[in-house]
């Protein structure tokens, strides 16, 4: 049965949107697949969004102790890390090729299942594909809405430790 010229076009715009939007320029031709993921049978191979707007994460006292939460991995791109007295936002984007990286508790590391680039827990490559370490969010305290501080992080404003950037004001946030 032959196509109508209307049927054809929209067809054929059909095709063409397809095409276009499954393209990934960046895309590794050996582990891609032009998804989110770059493997279906590996989940934790995947590419991550940092969060587009500032967000809030508790106050000053909830970070005393020594942790590296993963509360906003999956939702926000980061990981938050406190020593007791100072507190970072790390972005969990592999500056390779944007893959979101895990933190292995046990080796206290930061992996990229995509192409095995290793990070320590600040963040500095120990080996792999990144080119660098992996970047701080600003971190600022705010004053909310009923008068009490709160920690704020900003995903969009990035500091580059190769660029000497940690060092920056709102690259970490003194607890004390």
């Amino acid at each position: 049965m032959p196509l109508t010229r209307r049927e054809f076009t929209a067809l054929s715009s059909v095709a063409v949107a397809l095409t276009v939007l499954g393209c990934d320029s960046h895309a590794d031709p050996v582990t891609s697949t032009g998804a989110e993921t770059t493997s279906s049978a590996d989940a934790n191979k995947k590419k991550i969004k940092l969060a587009t707007e500032p967000f809030t994460i508790g106050s000053k006292s909830d970070y005393k102790q020594a942790v590296v939460s993963l509360k906003y991995h999956d939702d926000k791109g980061v990981f938050i890390i406190s020593d007791g007295k100072t507190l970072v936002a790390l972005s969990a984007m592999c500056p390779h090729r944007n893959c979101a990286t895990n933190y292995e508790e046990e080796k206290k590391q930061f992996v990229c299942p995509c192409h095995g680039s290793i990070f320590d827990g600040e963040g500095n490559r120990i080996e792999g594909k990144a080119d660098r370490p992996l970047e701080r969010c600003a971190v600022k305290l705010i004053t909310n809405a009923h008068g009490e501080e709160e920690i704020e992080v900003d995903p969009q404003h990035r500091f580059r430790k190769d660029k000497n950037e940690w060092g920056n004001d709102g690259a970490s946030l003194p607890l004390s």
